[in-house]
């Protein structure tokens, strides 16, 4: 659908269609760029302030991908006029309001409109060095692939819509997604990071395809390295799974190898769609023990995933 767009030629513009990333790039001063993005969905939970929170993470997440500063947000919100009651609004715009504030920023505005289905989103500003951006491009073979948070938000927000979802998955996938990666991009600034990005509705192996495909080379994934939020592999094994794990499955199937006897629950988790995911990232492999532990000890379920290889017919590998 992106071909309807012209790319533009405008060369402050720095990323926008022509390279896409996490986020469009606009430089202002020789130092200075403005990165923005936007995000918005549909409740992922019950509980509206949870829903406003993990919104608001989701979208900030595309920033901290890029190694953004935050500065504002815009909301986008969608709701069926006259019948959600007041105190719901309020609640989603609360979490929103709870989650930028740990952000340092403010939501600056927005806009509404009536609709059936209530959605709810924003459009987040931020500031970085143009020269010390992170990339989807950039990783190199040899690099080792750390991952910033377990996977499963899809299976269990989808389980919880079903009423088969355990309440401790929920509220682990709940936390997850609340938790804003502002504090692994600090963690990873003190590392040599080659390329990033974070993980969201394509599912680890989608994004990770992306970061190859931009980086020119070819990655192998351990299938059982991942950290699993709790009951995500039960919910799985009982064919509990959005239709976009589905579809983010038969996207990345052209372009992977299955080596050895993956199960398959772990080839459906490893395309799980995820919400306000953890940050993945490229870095030297001597430095990835020191990075997954750095990253648990500020309070993250980071893993060494996998490793870059060379470019071959199937993109990503995945073995045991």
């Amino acid at each position: 659908m992106l071909r309807y767009l012209p790319s533009g030629t405008d060369p402050k513009l720095l990323i926008g269609l022509g390279a896409p990333d996490d986020a469009a790039v606009y430089q202002l001063s020789e130092d200075i760029a403005l990165v923005a993005s936007i995000d918005f969905f549909t409740p992922l939970v019950d509980d509206a302030e949870d829903f406003g929170a993990i919104a608001a993470a989701n979208a900030l997440s595309d920033l901290y991908a890029m190694r953004a500063t935050p500065l504002f947000a815009l909301s986008v919100l969608a709701i069926p006029a006259g019948t959600l009651p007041e105190e719901v609004v309020g609640g989603i715009l609360r979490g929103a309001s709870d989650v930028c504030s740990e952000a340092g920023i403010s939501i600056a505005g927005g806009h509404s409109i009536d609709d059936k289905e209530p959605k709810f989103g924003l459009t987040v500003f931020g500031s970085a060095n143009p020269d010390r951006l992170w990339r989807k491009s950039g990783a190199r073979v040899g690099d080792s692939l750390v991952l910033g948070k377990g996977i499963g938000t899809g299976v269990i927000t989808t389980g919880l819509k079903r009423d088969v979802a355990p309440p401790d998955a929920v509220e682990a996938a709940t936390r997850s997604m609340r938790q804003l990666n502002r504090d692994a991009m600090k963690v990873l600034e003190t590392y040599d990071v080659h390329a990033a990005t974070d993980v969201s509705g394509f599912g680890l192996l989608g994004h990770l395809g992306e970061l190859c495909r931009a980086s020119e080379v070819g990655a192998r994934v351990y299938a059982s390295a991942p950290e699993l939020l709790p009951h995500a592999f039960d919910l799985a094994a009982a064919g509990v799974f959005p239709g976009g794990t589905e579809r983010n499955r038969a996207a990345i199937e052209k372009e992977t190898a299955w080596m050895g006897d993956v199960d398959e629950v772990l080839r459906v988790l490893l395309c799980d769609a995820q919400t306000s995911g953890g940050l993945l990232a490229a870095v030297p492999s001597d430095s990835a023990e020191a990075l997954v532990a750095d990253l648990r000890a500020a309070g993250y379920a980071a893993s060494e995933i996998g490793e870059v290889i060379e470019p071959a017919d199937a993109r990503i590998e995945v073995d045991l």
